[in-house]
């Protein structure tokens, strides 16, 4: 078994920090490790805690969670930065991802959601709420593209694979729901992203959008 993700949480809201302490503590696959009240104290409390994974707020004051990604990255380029907002926008999760987080969750998500997004962060993986995802299919979808190349081939399960994603599923749910092993469904990500040259599931799920394999 893989050690537990070491969990940084930066909120400015005592009742957010309180309810994720609440359920991060009941699972062992990932440990709360150190709190921030704003990005300010992020980089010192990173240093004194060292987590994996840290899940970010967006809007704070003093210094917002962008900026304060940026600063977490520079100090550790290892260290896995989720977004957790409340906040849907495109271009709100745009702004975050290229400052270097690797996903982009909002609130209402379930305890369940959030901490298998911890512990696929930990393990490499980028995440991103479904509601997110549709809404950059849906932007790339109305700025059109005239120019789209043949569609590279894929195979049956792979194009299975890449409608699952569309939909949000984890690695391990579309390992389930096509009866193949999770590395199985690994594998095939990855040769995708070679065939596309793409480097993560969103922009896989553009790419399809684009090519016209899914369309939401």
């Amino acid at each position: 078994m893989s050690e537990a993700a070491r969990v940084l949480v930066v909120d400015d809201e005592a009742l957010v920090r309180h309810a994720l302490r609440a359920f991060l503590s009941d699972d062992d696959r990932v440990i709360l490790v150190g709190e921030a009240t704003d990005g300010s104290e992020v980089v010192d409390t990173a240093r004194a805690t060292d987590p994996d994974v840290v899940l970010m707020d967006i809007r704070m004051p003093e210094i917002g969670g962008v900026e304060a990604t940026r600063r977490i990255r520079e100090w550790n380029p290892r260290c896995r930065v989720l977004a957790l907002t409340t906040f849907t926008t495109e271009w709100q999760a745009l702004e975050v991802l290229r400052a270097g987080a690797c996903g982009y969750l909002v609130k209402n998500s379930t305890p369940a959601q959030i901490i298998d997004a911890i512990v696929a962060a930990h393990a490499g993986d980028r995440v991103v709420s479904p509601e997110v995802q549709e809404r950059f299919v849906r932007a790339a979808s109305e700025a059109g593209d005239d120019h789209v190349s043949d569609v590279p081939a894929l195979s049956d399960r792979e194009r299975q694979i890449i409608g699952l994603i569309a939909k949000g599923r984890s690695n391990a749910e579309i390992a389930d729901e096509l009866h193949y092993a999770e590395s199985t469904v690994k594998a095939d990500i990855r040769h995708i992203n070679q065939l596309w040259d793409v480097e993560n599931r969103l922009q896989i799920v553009l790419r399809a959008t684009e090519l016209g394999i899914i369309a939401l």
